[in-house]
Formats: C-alpha cells, structure tokens, sequence
C-alpha cells in the first residue's frame, strides 16, 4: 500500500512542477526574441500531450499583416516590410516554416520556404504577393503577365525572357524598354529608327549594320566616325571620305592609294613629316621621299649611290661636302676637294679636248682616276663634250 502511496504522490508532485515550471522541466531550447516574454508561458502556445497548432500563432499574428504589421498592430517601417505572401497560406500551416526554441535570432526559427505551399490560384498570380518588387523600368511597366513568364521561384535571376511575350505594337519598339542602353555616340544619336534593324534580341554584339542604308542618303563617314578619325599628319590633311581608303566592314588592312596625292602635287613631308628620320642623311636631304622609297612600305628604300658614284676609301666626305644645294642631290660639285676652283679643272682637261664639265661622274663613276667602270684614260674625246644626264 505505501509503494502506491508514494507513487501517487511523485506523480501529483511532479504535475505540479510540470504546471508551475513547464520552462525550466520541458524548454527543449531559448526562444526567440520577439517570444521572451513567453518563456514563462508554455500553455500560450502548447496544449498538454498536442503540441502546438497553428491557431495558437494566428491568435496573435494575422495574417494578412505579417511583414507588414507587428503583433500588437504597429506598421513597420518601409524598409523592413516583406512580402505579404501569408494571407494565401492555409491558416493551419504555420508550423510547416515556423519553428521555435532555437535561439533568439528569428531567422534560425524558420524553415525554408517553399511556393509549393501556396494555393494554386496564388502561385499563378505572383503579382498578388510580389508587386512590391516589381521595378519600375521600361520593361516591367510595359508586362502585365505573371512574374512567372521569365522568373522561376528559386531566385530573381537568372531571367528567360523572350521578345516574342511582347505585343505586337511593342516588339517593333525596341527604345521603349531599351532607351537608358542606346549609346550616345555619333552614329546612334543619329538614328532613331529600330534597333532590331542591326541587333538581335540575344545580345547587342554582334550587330550587323548596312552602310548602304546611308549611302543612298548621302552622309559622309565623319557623320558617325568624326570621333574615329586619327589625328596624325597623314588624316588631317585628307579631306576625302573614309571610305577612299577604309572599307565598311572594318577600319584595317585600308587601300591607300598614293597616285591621287601625286595628281594634287601634295609633298611626301606634307602627311609623314613626323615619321621622318632624324639621322644625318635624312637630316640634310631636302628631296621628297619618292626619291628612294615607294609608296608601298618604307623598307626596304631602293636609293643606291654606286648607282651614281661609288663611295670608295677617298670618298668618304658628308653628303653637304658634294651636294651643296640639299634640297636637289641631282646636283653636286667635285671643286670642294679636286682643284678648288673651275678654271684649274678646266686647264686640266682641256689638253684631252673635254669642254664638258659639269657632270664628272660621266668619266669617274667609279671614283678613281681612271675612267667609267675604272678604266684608264678619258675615252672618247667625242662622247666628252656631249651633255650627259647620267
């Protein structure tokens, strides 16, 4: 009998302890902030050998004010509202997400949320829940479907958009979505038709503009590609249009033709006086380019003065010392190192019956004494008294 006796009495005892402490004997962890004023309270929210039910939380939450409201009814401020999806959730469904006693932080109490415990009706009208969130640009003001169209539930972005969702009266308006990404350049400052006319709707990259639309209106290039146009010698001082060098589909290999420069009697100097050399030959010639180089590259030049007169071990002056007029090299003087003077080189010929003077390289090419290509003598008395060019 008093085994019974004493049974009884733990188990009211223990009853007792369990009604007047239900914290301190069954708490399986710390609530959260917003429940410590509930700690004491289990009974608020559980019913003996039940549980919790969800009506327990509607009691004080509401929801069509959760994340709006706080508990008691204050409205939150603007950048701490959410968004009201709860007002489409079963009233019965709380304890799905919510959990407690797992910390103060609220965000530990809550489960993953999942679209799938919406009502169909609501997953379909995501603007029910989620117009707050709607930007405000072009496009979207332009939509009045269902997020859903480009946006799954997992995340915002990634974005399947496709053009085609459009009406018909916008998808032939591109600047209406897309007016903040029109570049402000030249070229698309003078455009206001289509985008679509040189862009796809996959990406702005490539595009593929027809320069033919503009050459039947008569624009020149530097309409567009003013900006484009280097500002060396050689583009300053053409006036001609782009397209006299450059093709359309880009700026490089270009076609220069040097042939019109020649007709317009533009020096050498007048475009690639910059890329000039600064060397001693260079420095003292005054002759065009075309002298030694073509038009097609600088290297290799094709002047070569054996062609003239062979620089031998006794010749081995500056080029001033022979061409004493630098702006012509066809013209030169032998008198600044032999004889000094006309009238003793004169004496010195006239015995051999040379009246001709004034081109030696006629008779010394080879720079030796000797005659053309080195050989003794003078040859012909004839051939020396002709003018020569040679």
């Amino acid at each position: 009998m008093k085994p019974l006796i004493a049974f009884t009495a733990f188990a009211l005892t223990l009853s007792a302890l369990l009604l007047a402490f239900p914290h301190l004997l069954l708490n399986p962890g710390q609530l959260m902030q917003g429940h410590q004023q509930l700690k004491q309270q289990c009974l608020k929210c559980h019913t003996p050998f039940r549980g919790v039910k969800s009506v327990s939380c509607t009691g004080c939450h509401r929801q069509d004010s959760i994340g709006i409201r706080t508990a008691d009814g204050k409205l939150l401020p603007e950048d701490r509202r959410k968004v009201n999806f709860h007002r489409g959730l079963a009233a019965g469904s709380c304890v799905e997400c919510h959990t407690d006693h797992k910390g103060r932080d609220a965000k530990s109490a809550i489960r993953a949320f999942r679209h799938e415990a919406v009502s169909a009706s609501l997953r379909n009208n995501c603007n029910a829940c989620h117009s707050a969130q709607k930007p405000k640009d072009q496009l979207h003001r332009n939509l009045e479907g269902s997020c859903a169209r480009c946006h799954d539930t997992t995340k915002w972005k990634s974005v399947l958009f496709d053009h085609s969702m459009l009406e018909a009266k916008q998808s032939g308006a591109c600047k209406t979505c897309h007016i903040d990404q029109k570049p402000s350049d030249n070229l698309h400052r003078q455009f206001s038709s289509n985008c679509a006319e040189c862009h796809s709707t996959k990406q702005w990259k490539p595009a593929s503009f027809d320069h033919g639309k503009l050459a039947a209106s008569g624009k020149q290039c530097v309409s567009c590609h003013g900006a484009d146009r280097p500002a060396d010698d050689l583009h300053r001082a053409t006036q001609a249009g782009c397209g006299s060098c450059h093709m359309t589909s880009k700026w490089t290999p270009a076609t220069f033709d040097h042939g019109k420069f020649a007709a317009s009697g533009k020096q050498c100097v007048s475009c690639h006086g910059s890329r000039r050399p600064a060397d001693d030959l260079h420095r003292a010639s005054q002759a065009s380019c075309g002298s030694c180089h073509d038009t097609n590259r600088w290297k290799p030049a094709k002047f070569d003065h054996d062609r003239y007169f062979r620089l031998d071990g006794n010749h081995r002056a500056s080029c001033a010392t022979c061409h004493t007029d630098l702006s012509n090299y066809k013209k030169y003087t032998c008198y600044n190192c032999h004889e000094h003077s006309p009238s003793k080189i004169a004496g010195e010929h006239r015995e051999e019956g040379i009246s001709n003077l004034q081109n030696c390289v006629r008779c010394h090419r080879s720079g030796s004494e000797g005659g053309e290509h080195g050989r003794e003598g003078h040859g012909s008395r004839e051939g020396h008294g002709r003018e020569d060019d040679d």
